[in-house]
């Protein structure tokens, strides 16, 4: 190819690196964790720390949508360890500061761990928020007077009395261990309580470290 041919060929591909591709989701690698927003439904905008009590991952978010929105979690491994001093074979501390970006104020926020991405997590699959007898799960949120946290049959936490407006943000401490770490985890958001899933007379949690 020669000559003109030979130009138009070249200034072809050129344009076509020049080109947008089609948009890729945010993956952001922490210390030994990958966190993707690549469920949609938000943008993840930055992750930061070790995971340990004193220094936990901080994971800010935007929420965007109206349905869930699922946080992937991959490398807990029992290489990884456990970073937060329970008996649990993995384990990690989680700040989760999430922006209302949606035209709808927020007067509760649930939170659910799923190991197979549309199940809840299982009470016998491992994975938990730090489920088990004597922990201090350190779990309470900034912008929710109480919470309560469901550990059957799925894994969950429910934040509620409070008013996140359009704008604000909503902060989450929270701790996840997995006694059978395989593949990805998600941290699923979801814009209403799951009600149906919660059990009846849970006691409550105030907005301080439980």
């Amino acid at each position: 190819m020669t000559g003109v041919p030979r130009r138009a060929a070249l200034a072809g591909l050129l344009l076509c690196l020049a080109l947008p591709g089609p948009a890729r989701a945010g993956e952001i690698t922490a210390d030994g964790l990958v966190f993707s927003d690549a469920e949609g439904g938000f943008v993840l905008e930055s992750a930061t720390g070790t995971g340990r009590l004193d220094d936990p991952f901080v994971v800010v978010e935007r929420i965007t949508g109206t349905g869930e929105a699922a946080l992937t979690i991959t490398g807990l491994t029992v290489g990884f360890g456990n970073r937060i001093a329970t008996a649990h074979l993995t384990g990690f501390a989680m700040t989760k500061i999430v922006r209302n970006d949606t035209g709808q104020a927020w007067r509760d926020f649930p939170v659910e761990l799923e190991r197979k991405r549309g199940e809840g997590s299982t009470y016998d699959d491992g994975l938990s928020f730090a489920q088990g007898p004597q922990v201090h799960r350190s779990i309470w949120a900034e912008g929710f007077i109480s919470g309560r946290v469901i550990d059957e049959p799925h894994d969950g936490l429910v934040f509620e009395d409070g008013v996140i407006p359009p704008g604000g943000t909503v902060t989450l401490h929270l701790v996840v261990t997995d006694n059978m770490p395989a593949g990805p985890i998600y941290l699923v958001q979801r814009r209403l309580a799951p009600t149906a899933l919660l059990a009846p007379g849970r006691e409550r949690m105030g907005a301080a470290p439980s």
